[in-house]
């Protein structure tokens, strides 16, 4: 019974190992890579990927990573949504993680894993998800009525001239301006909502 139970231990503990996440380091050798992807309205942004937006007629994706990074890429578009990210098994230390993203309209933003968004331009409505320490940026994004929904950590920075919702939790921060409307206000563990 004893030698049993060491060697299901030992299988499972094989399996274990065999199912962990590899690092991977990043090499120093940046690169760029321009991808052709049209026809999108809302950003899906994860694994620490630091991206500018600009507003403008045309679309454009340009992607600036180390070189041993490229065949990790995970930029596809989902429907209306361009997804940027990398595989997902492994961890990644020292790595360039760099976009730049021109768009005609920008309606959302999906943010996770400590990536961040820069966006300069206008709108009308906006609906933001920013968790794990992401950040958002829009104080140079002016919309109407914006929809935030802020977890673990996360910053975001708006400019809304309507209506602003909100719900913020586990210490996140969400600062505005452009004398919004205050709808459904919700915070918890620590979380903020102020005027910048």
């Amino acid at each position: 019974m004893n030698i049993l139970r060491i060697s299901i231990l030992l299988v499972a503990g094989a399996l274990m190992v065999g199912c962990g996440v590899v690092s991977v380091t990043g090499s120093g050798n940046v690169v760029t890579q321009e991808e052709a992807i049209t026809g999108f309205d809302r950003l899906d942004v994860s694994q620490g990927f630091q991206v500018v937006v600009r507003q403008d007629d045309t679309f454009s994706v340009v992607i600036r990573v180390d070189d041993n990074l490229v065949e990790r890429l995970n930029v596809v578009k989902e429907g209306s949504t361009l997804k940027i990210g990398l595989d997902q098994v492994r961890s990644y230390v020292d790595v360039t993680l760099q976009a730049e993203v021109t768009m005609p309209e920008l309606v959302g933003l999906d943010l996770s894993g400590g990536s961040r968004v820069t966006a300069s331009g206008s709108g009308e409505d906006i609906v933001i998800d920013a968790s794990g320490g992401s950040g958002a940026d829009l104080a140079s994004f002016t919309v109407v009525n914006a929809n935030i929904d802020a977890s673990g950590g996360s910053q975001v920075t708006v400019d809304v001239t309507g209506t602003l919702n909100v719900d913020a939790s586990g210490g996140s921060q969400v600062s505005y301006s452009g004398n919004p409307t205050l709808g459904m206000i919700d915070t918890s563990g620590g979380a903020q909502v102020r005027p910048r």
